[in-house]
């Protein structure tokens, strides 16, 4: 693919970029890795008494303060390149999205794109939650045939929509079906 890398984890991404923004992976595999080690995520006591989730930035880029859609730059690279949001989106169709208020009380969004959307702890899942009561690679999400399909894939602690245990089931998911996985609580929103 002209213009992309491949990471080590099968994700593309622009050239340009330092590494991998999908998993910290890629060009600068070590020293990714020694970043991804100094910034794990962690929480941090505020002096209100109430603690908070730290999730750290990709290295080597500082965000923008607002999110827009379009041309506009969304971070900077150290080599003074500055990245559009068209640059850093998905080569897939946003179609949905997962809310949750479970580890953040400002909430917490995580976009749905065509096809499989694996949800884990796991830095190669698709949508990685903190969340120690979820399995490594807990559930999918597939949107196919303009429709959404939730399965668990054989997790520990199970997959839940409405209050009921999927198990070994696929079931289809409709707008503002609640998903239960671990202790995550998610609304499950469609977008078209």
């Amino acid at each position: 693919m002209n213009g992309f890398t491949k990471c080590s984890n099968g994700h593309y991404y622009k050239e340009e970029l330092p590494a991998c923004p999908y998993c910290f992976s890629g060009n600068k595999s070590q020293e990714i890795a020694e970043h991804k080690k100094e910034t794990q995520l962690h929480t941090e006591s505020q002096d209100d008494g109430k603690t908070r989730l730290v999730i750290p930035k990709a290295p080597s880029m500082q965000a923008n303060n607002r999110t827009v859609f379009g041309e506009d730059v969304i971070a900077e690279l150290e080599s003074g390149k500055k990245v559009t949001q068209k640059e850093y989106r998905s080569e897939r169709k946003l179609v949905g999205w997962l809310v949750t208020y479970s580890f953040d009380k400002m909430g917490v969004d995580f976009r749905l794109y065509e096809g499989r959307n694996v949800i884990g702890r796991d830095v190669e899942c698709n949508i990685t939650v903190p969340d120690k009561t979820i399995s490594g690679k807990h559930a999918t999400i597939l949107f196919k045939n303009d429709k959404f399909k939730i399965k668990d894939e054989l997790s520990s602690h199970g997959t839940f929509v409405s209050d009921r245990d999927i198990e070994d089931e696929t079931v289809e998911l409709h707008d503002n079906d609640i998903i239960r996985i671990g202790e995550t609580v998610f609304k499950f929103k469609i977008a078209l």
